[in-house]
């Protein structure tokens, strides 16, 4: 049972992310689309135009706008949201159960003056109903001011997810939720990022919860170097050096999304080898290696079946015992602009319980209005 809650709660706090896939389409950074230039969140005016042209099966213009048309952006305010629905399944030999929930619902809006823009969420905490401290309450989930002092420039502070890695929104994966990088790992980011002529660098340091006394989260300084792969492509490297009042640990990533047959196909990867030591404990130090793979093949606009594979080895001394695969198949669906579908099942075996497979299966509705 405590399996299945940590599943539950991990699935239930996912935040909106960006559709990554869009790189083998021409859209190596994410700017063009997103408030963020990291990804995620909030859309431009042609980042909600791009959704019904090239992500949606069926073409629309007259709901392109914020809340389905009947908001609309001016060049000094921009508004969205997102309202996810989940149902989760969750089975072993001792264990066979599921629940349906709202996992995400909240506005977005940003502000422009000159070179800065101001972005804020409003909404509720959601997640499984009597597993969810403070559900129904007021939550921002990210606030930020951002500077652009030129197109090519971003520096942002406030309260938002760290940006190591590929911008999955699926925080159970286990390069997100392992590494510290999953559901409610929002902490408040001093971030400095620059586009460059074939490429892009980020250079981040998570400040931790300074709006919680005591606050025991992690002090790090991150960087990342990207680069464009024919503008149908990139390949990232990150590092990662960080502290908190028990774990000091470091980080070492690459990750990329490559076209291959056509652009049709895509290869999407991120692989992390991480050293940890306990600082509350004389133990040695811990390397593991966390990565994932996902094959997919866009049959036609807004349908994208995909194979994935994760795979995690927290302790490489431990060698076997400390693995665990999970093969996967799942197919994402846009049937509107704006409107998503989700079903992923995966079958996950751990080799300290080997006897004991997990089936592990969602089926996502998301709204991004």
């Amino acid at each position: 049972m405590k399996a299945l809650l940590t599943l539950v709660i991990l699935i239930s706090c996912s935040r909106a992310g960006a559709f990554v896939e869009n790189v083998t389409h021409g859209y190596p950074n994410c700017m063009a689309c997103h408030v963020s230039p990291t990804g995620g969140g909030l859309l431009t005016d042609y980042g909600r135009a791009l959704s019904s042209e090239l992500m949606s099966t069926i073409k629309t213009k007259d709901i392109n706008g914020p809340f389905f048309g009947l908001v609309k952006n001016s060049p000094h305010i921009k508004w969205g949201g997102d309202m996810r629905v989940i149902q989760t399944r969750f089975e072993n030999n001792q264990i066979k159960t599921g629940s349906l929930f709202v996992m995400q619902q909240n506005i977005e809006v940003a502000a422009y003056l000159n070179e800065f823009t101001a972005v804020a969420t409003f909404g509720r905490k959601e997640g499984p109903k009597n597993r969810t401290v403070d559900i129904g309450e007021f939550i921002s989930e990210r606030h930020y001011l951002m500077y652009s002092p030129d197109p090519t420039t971003k520096v942002r502070v406030g309260k938002f997810r760290q940006s190591y890695g590929l911008n999955d929104p699926n925080h159970t994966r286990f390069v997100k939720r392992e590494l510290g990088f999953g559901s409610y790992s929002e902490n408040y980011q001093l971030e400095y990022f620059k586009v460059l002529e074939s490429g892009e660098f980020l250079l981040s340091t998570s400040l931790g919860r300074i709006d919680l006394p005591k606050d025991p989260s992690e002090r790090n300084i991150m960087g990342q170097w990207t680069k464009y792969i024919d503008g149908s492509g990139r390949l990232s490297a990150n590092v990662l050096l960080g502290e908190s009042s028990r774990v000091r640990r470091s980080l070492l990533g690459v990750n990329g999304i490559l076209p291959l047959f056509s652009t049709h196909d895509f290869l999407r990867f991120d692989i992390n080898y991480q050293v940890s030591k306990n600082l509350l404990s004389n133990n040695n130090e811990e390397k593991g290696i966390y990565g994932y793979l996902i094959w997919g093949h866009r049959f036609f606009d807004g349908l994208l079946p995909y194979v994935v594979y994760e795979h995690k080895q927290d302790d490489l001394e431990k060698g076997r015992l400390s693995m665990t695969n999970s093969p996967g198949l799942g197919i994402q669906f846009f049937p509107l602009s704006h409107f998503e579908i989700q079903l992923e099942h995966q079958y996950r075996i751990a080799q300290r319980a080997k006897d004991n497979p997990e089936h592990r299966s969602l089926l996502l509705m998301h709204v991004y209005y």
